[in-house]
């Protein structure tokens, strides 16, 4: 050990000469040799660029970071002051009185719980329900299908009549009952 360390020691000194006084060694307390360079500074302060011939002139490249942080600033200060767009479509509907389409002819179309189909009253099979809307969408002066199914009617009997209306196209076809629904989603 004490030959390695004599040997390291005079290789710093080779280097030491070779090199010139930048080069300063420092032997740590266990015997370790480490070599470091000390750069000679007439003004500390000045930082000294890697690409600068000398370190005797200020540093003359322009900070960017404060200009980027003014600019994200005010990025985000015109992000937050765009209007958010509003899809929503203003429509004027009747009101519970009103006496819209009452020159046409209205059939009342109920289910009942069970889901059996009335037309105006009388009880229809869903074949005689189809052949009826069928008929009804071929007149010239097209009456109005006001559809009501019961409360505790399943869905699948509900959608299964308003697609007998659908595939016998059908153009006027009206849910009754969606007027106690007016102010569900208004706060």
């Amino acid at each position: 050990m004490q030959n390695l360390t004599s040997r390291l020691l005079c290789d710093v000194m080779l280097l030491h000469l070779d090199t010139g006084p930048e080069l300063r060694t420092h032997v740590a307390p266990q015997g370790e040799v480490s070599m470091t360079r000390a750069f000679r500074r007439p003004y500390p302060a000045y930082r000294v660029n890697a690409y600068q011939a000398s370190a005797d002139k200020p540093m003359s490249e322009m900070n960017t970071t404060p200009l980027i942080d003014v600019l994200l600033v005010l990025l985000i200060m015109i992000i937050m002051t765009i209007p958010i767009a509003a899809h929503n479509l203003e429509v004027d509907l009747p009101g519970p009185g009103s006496k819209g389409g009452a020159d046409s002819p209205q059939i009342a179309l109920t289910m009942n719980a069970s889901g059996q189909a009335f037309w105006n009253g009388e009880a229809v099979t869903r074949e005689e329900l189809g052949a009826k809307l069928s008929a009804a969408a071929k007149q010239e002066n097209e009456p109005v299908i006001r559809f009501q199914p019961h409360a505790l009617t399943s869905y699948n009997d509900a959608v299964q009549v308003i697609n007998l209306a659908d595939d016998a196209g059908t153009g006027k076809f009206a849910f009754v009952g969606n007027e106690q629904y007016r102010h569900f989603s208004r706060d």
